[in-house]
């Protein structure tokens, strides 16, 4: 049995109708309607649980029946309810005629009709049912209604909370305004086009003698209601015929601001109407907000960018971070809503947040509303897998904008079908990408290039896509929180698994192309282009190896991608991925020659940066060379032999460095084509040369390899020989001149390396650079803090990539420059390193760092570590046959001889160090040695100590600073006081 009243029962005097009130609460209860919310439009509120409809402060006398109808049209306000729907909610289980649905209609119509302002409620559908217009307010939970009784919604300004971040964007809108009628803010979901158009009106407000109507079109789904719902807010009301005359008919002469907001989905019909007004109005400025623009003749668009964040760099304390409009609006909204008070340890994790959420000003409310329940870096976590943990939790927030994703969907929803699918279909895209590359990947949909096309601007116009310029044209790109909306959808539609097939394909296609193109392109232009797509890159590999199991296509997609990597310095990822390539080429049942080879070449150039050097490396360039020659590729001949010799160099084989490159030098005698290419193996060998002891052959030759390469070298690439040519030649110049003692020439060698591996960008010729030639000579000129920044970089390279053969060499130099400071903790720094580079097998040099080791450990007072240190040294010398260094073994031998009281043996053997630095042709070393034995000889014999240093000395200039120099200036202008002194005694 309904629940019902006679038609003329009143709610107006409470106490007289108690048992009524019990009886239809009871019905409602257990029908599921109560709701808890108040329902506010114009000057009306509506408490459907207590059946109390009222008209300002006065309770308004209306049948259940009619309540009951006007409860399902707020609930679903500005959708069509049908007849036959209505009729059922009001009358369950009863058979009534349609006659008593348009009574009380009718009779709801009459109660809402007693405002001044006109305000239009309910709307005829014809043939389908009605439509509730109004602009509605929900209040929820609450059983009682509002404190101050709203005005007209519709005209009313929404609540304005802070704007953040948003000042020139403000300043521009205003400025825009004053040279237009018409102005669309257009942006993506969420991003503040609402906020920031109610903001602007703060602004404007002087400018407008009637003030400002506010028309929130979200409320209606049908876009014939467009003009009813401005009429409605204007209070232009429903005695006009037709609603457009009447609204211009009201605002004949007023000068007003007239704000559309959400018109993306009445899209159309909003902008004639819009341009209607603007030109019949002399008055009216319109501001709309939209998904896209309107496309009015007289339209200006004003595209809304989300808030800057920080960067993968940035945003690590609160300084930095909260200079970012998006930290800042997370941390005002996490305090203004819980009291949340952000410790400084929380920066990281809230500048990842914003990261992760591009900026979009609701996605940061909404996570910002996490807290305190979350943690940011809980938050974080929760957030890198899914965006669902951002729900409103505040009261008032509208429907569509209660989770991120329901603000997706509004926009998804609105989409035609084949827009919707190519939107499913950019997802598999995981960074930028061009209208290219979207055509690229839709081969495998049923639909011309000119379709797609216009269906990505269609989809860039809508503001689903993210729209940057640069020399190369327009790119798109999916925030990520659409990427994670339409990446869903992909999976649910079943169209995944061929979107991945066909971006993994299409890739292939492309990193074929590149590598074909490295070997003429300029390396900045092709470098540029290619890096954009290292994440695509990832993801392709991933699937095609992984779920996908298109093992051909991974295993060729990765030995494609080899160049990437390389140009990039990314030493690590590379041996992985080429590593599991190969695994996977086992199983497939046909593998080209030429792709094995490449993988196999690429991961011995792995393994020569790794932290372990061992007999694999050897067995991999030997395997790659072997298939090099099989199918009589040349290119990758070199590459073998040089990567080979570069290996035998790390590990100490020096005499086998020098065989493995005699034959490189051979091949390319035979390649007159490829004249470039034999720089390459002569610097190696060079180098050799150079720690075999024969230091002004190598320094020679060195000076003639960088002058005839001097001008064309800048342009080459790095991926072939893992390093810049024009950097290596130089880092090893660099090296050999300072040895040799020509001071001048290695410092410009090393400017040059230096400049150029920075201005390149490639961290694997950079860190060379620092950890081979910057370190070194900026130890023996005594300059400390050029030696930190250095460590610096280089330690900060290492961060950014994984080159692991280096980082034992900066722990060693952090010990010297401990030592430099005189911490004695740095030997034990100093000690570990050198245990460290012996374990890895990294064996080049090893006698140079024992050796400054146990000068260091001398220094410090550790007598037994500096023998120990001093005797591994020889010892490994002699095995590794390197004797570059020997003159600073035997220098520091001697000063432990002196230590020891064995005048005669520290003589002997600090001559012996002079005359073997003297006939390699290191004339630093000599000097160093010279001035250790002319100390010692000062004491008894200040003549003879003078006449050894001074033509050792004279080779040398002060234009450069150096420690080694000034100590021999300044020991031998010591000696000239004495004597001065001793021949005025005598005097």
């Amino acid at each position: 049995m309904a629940c019902e009243s006679s038609p003329g029962w009143a709610w107006g005097a409470p106490r007289n109708v108690k048992f009524h009130w019990e009886v239809i609460r009871e019905c409602m209860e257990q029908s599921g309607r109560l709701d808890g919310k108040t329902y506010c439009f114009g000057d009306y509120r509506f408490i459907p649980d207590r059946q109390l409809l009222t008209l300002g402060e006065k309770p308004l006398r209306i049948g259940a029946r009619a309540l009951d109808l006007l409860h399902l049209l707020v609930i679903h306000a500005g959708e069509v309810v049908g007849k036959d729907q209505l009729i059922r909610y009001a009358w369950p289980a009863t058979f009534v005629h349609e006659g008593n649905l348009k009574v009380n209609i009718a009779a709801l119509r009459r109660a809402l009709s007693g405002t001044a302002s006109g305000l239009s409620c309910i709307a005829t559908v014809s043939g389908r049912g009605y439509r509730f217009v109004a602009p509605l307010r929900v209040y929820g939970g609450d059983h009682q209604p509002p404190l101050e009784t709203p005005k007209a919604a519709g005209s009313e300004l929404p609540l304005q909370t802070e704007v953040v971040g948003r000042d020139r964007a403000i300043a521009d809108l205003v400025a825009k305004l004053s040279e237009c009628k018409l102005l669309t803010i257009v942006g993506p979901a969420g991003v503040g086009k609402t906020t920031l158009a109610v903001r602007l009106t703060q602004s404007l407000l002087d400018r407008f003698r009637d003030g400002v109507c506010f028309v929130d079109l979200a409320a209606i789904g049908d876009p014939q209601l467009v003009d009813a719902t401005i009429a409605a807010s204007l209070g232009a009301g429903g005695k006009w015929t037709n609603m457009l005359a009447g609204i211009v008919e009201t605002l004949r002469d007023r000068e007003m601001l007239l704000i559309l907001d959400n018109c993306e989905h009445v899209l159309s019909t909003a902008s004639a109407i819009a341009e209607h007004l603007t030109l019949a109005l002399p008055g009216l400025h319109v501001i709309a907000t939209s998904r896209e623009p309107l496309r009015a003749r007289s339209e200006s668009v004003y595209r809304l960018s989300p808030l800057p964040f920080p960067d993968e760099q940035g945003g690590e304390n609160r300084v930095e971070a909260m200079a970012f409009p998006a930290v800042e609006l997370f941390v005002k909204r996490a305090h203004a809503a819980y009291g949340y008070q952000v410790d400084d340890a929380d920066f990281p994790a809230i500048s990842a947040i914003c990261r992760r959420l591009d900026g979009i000003a609701l996605a940061i409310e909404l996570a910002a509303s996490r807290l305190p329940a979350l943690k940011p870096p809980a938050l974080l976590n929760l957030l890198k897998e899914s965006f669902t943990p951002l729900i409103a939790r505040l009261g008032g927030t509208p429907q569509r904008h209660q989770t991120l994703l329901a603000t997706l969907d509004w926009s998804y929803q609105l989409l035609s079908k084949d827009e919707a699918r190519l939107l499913r279909l950019l997802s598999v895209f995981s960074a930028s990408f061009s209208l290219a590359d979207v055509i690229g990947v839709a081969s495998h949909i049923d639909r011309s290039i000119e379709e797609i096309a216009m269906y990505t601007e269609s989809l860039a116009a809508k503001s689903l896509l993210s729209t940057t310029h640069d020399a190369s044209g327009t790119r798109y790109r999916l925030l990520d929180s659409t990427r994670s909306f339409t990446g869903e959808r992909l999976e649910t539609a079943g169209e995944a698994v061929d979107a991945q097939s066909s971006h993994a394909h299409y890739l292939l296609r492309l990193f074929e192309q590149a590598e074909a193109e490295w070997y003429w392109r300029p390396r900045k232009e092709w470098t540029a282009s290619y890096e954009p797509r290292i994440n695509d890159l990832r993801k392709a590999i991933d699937w095609a190896l992984g779920d996908g199991l298109e093992h051909e296509v991974g295993v060729r997609l990765t030995s494609a991608a080899i160049p990437l990597w390389d140009e990039l310095s990314m030493v690590a990822e590379s041996r992985r991925r080429v590593e599991r390539a190969l695994q996977c080429v086992e199983a497939l049942s046909r593998c080209e020659p030429a792709v094995k080879m490449k993988l196999i070449a690429s991961y011995a150039s792995g393994l020569n940066f790794s932290d372990r050097l061992g007999p694999e490396a050897d067995s991999a360039w030997m395997e790659a060379n072997q298939l090099a020659r099989q199918i009589d590729n040349v290119d990758y001949q070199f590459r073998t032999l040089w990567g080979l010799g570069i290996l035998q160099s790390f590990t100490g084989r020096h005499r086998q460095t020098m065989a493995t490159l005699t034959q490189f030098a051979r091949l390319a005698a035979g390649q007159q084509e490829d004249r470039q290419v034999a720089a390459e193996g002569e610097r190696v060998r060079l180098m050799a040369v150079f720690y075999c002891g024969d230091v002004r052959h190598a320094n020679d030759d060195l000076k003639r390899l960088a002058r005839d390469y001097a001008a064309t070298e800048k342009q080459s690439g790095m991926a072939r020989f893992q390093m810049d040519r024009f950097v290596s030649i130089r880092v090893a110049l660099a090296m050999a001149a300072w040895v040799a003692g020509d001071r001048r020439e290695a410092a410009a060698a090393l400017r040059d390396a230096l400049g150029h591996s920075i201005s390149s960008d490639h961290l694997v010729s950079h860190s060379n650079a620092l950890a081979q030639a910057a370190l070194p000579i900026a130890l023996w000129s005594g300059e400390s803090e050029i030696a930190r920044q250095h460590v610096a970089a280089l330690a900060r390279n290492l961060t950014l990539r994984e080159i692991a053969i280096w980082q034992p060499v900066c722990r060693f130099y952090k010990g010297v420059l401990a030592c430099m400071d005189g911490d004695a903790e740095g030997v034990g720094t100093m000690r570990q390193a050198t245990e460290q580079l012996i374990a890895n097998n990294f064996l080049v040099r090893v006698p140079f760092y024992l050796s400054i080791l146990a000068e260091a450990a001398l220094r410090h007072g550790r007598i037994a570590l500096a023998r120990d240190s001093l005797s591994a040294a020889f010892n490994r010398a002699d095995r590794q046959g390197e004797h570059w260094s020997r003159p600073e073994l035997l220098r520091v031998r001697g000063l432990l001889q002196r230590l020891d009281g064995d005048l005669a043996g520290a003589s002997e053997t600090l001559l012996l160090a002079a005359e073997t630095a003297r006939e390699s042709g290191a004339l630093f070393f000599q000097l160093r040695a010279s001035t250790s034995l002319a100390e010692l000889w000062a004491e008894t014999d200040r003549q003879a100590a003078a006449e050894l240093l001074s033509p050792v000395y004279a080779e040398f200039d002060d234009a450069l600073p150096c420690a080694s120099v000034a100590k021999a200036r300044r020991l031998l202008e010591a000696l000239a006081r004495q004597d001065e002194v001793a021949r005025k005694g005598l005097s």
